[in-house]
């Protein structure tokens, strides 16, 4: 089984340049987070580049829309905590006037 898993830093040719081209759009401090690249590589493998760009400006907005400050890779991997943050952020917001 262990031999199934992929290696990100073995990885040459193009998916590596575009794996480097997407984790620019992730901040410093998160793009050490090895789940995090590992995520994204999946993603890119299953989705492709623009897709991938798509989600990560989709959820980079969720994020900074909802201050969120954990890791990014459990945010990203967990609905549940999505769906809590937007839920809190509802409560906390005045009514709409109609």
């Amino acid at each position: 089984m262990a031999a199934k898993i992929i290696a990100i830093e073995e990885q040459d040719g193009p998916f590596r340049a575009m794996l480097q081209r997407t984790l620019r759009m992730v901040p410093d401090r998160q793009r050490r987070d090895k789940n995090l690249q590992r995520l994204i590589a999946f993603r890119l493998r299953r989705d492709g580049e623009a897709e991938t760009h798509a989600y990560l400006i989709k959820k980079i907005r969720d994020i900074i829309q909802c201050g969120y400050t954990g890791r990014w890779y459990d945010y990203l991997k967990s609905d549940a905590e999505e769906k809590a943050l937007k839920a809190k952020g509802k409560n906390d917001s005045p009514p709409d006037v109609a």
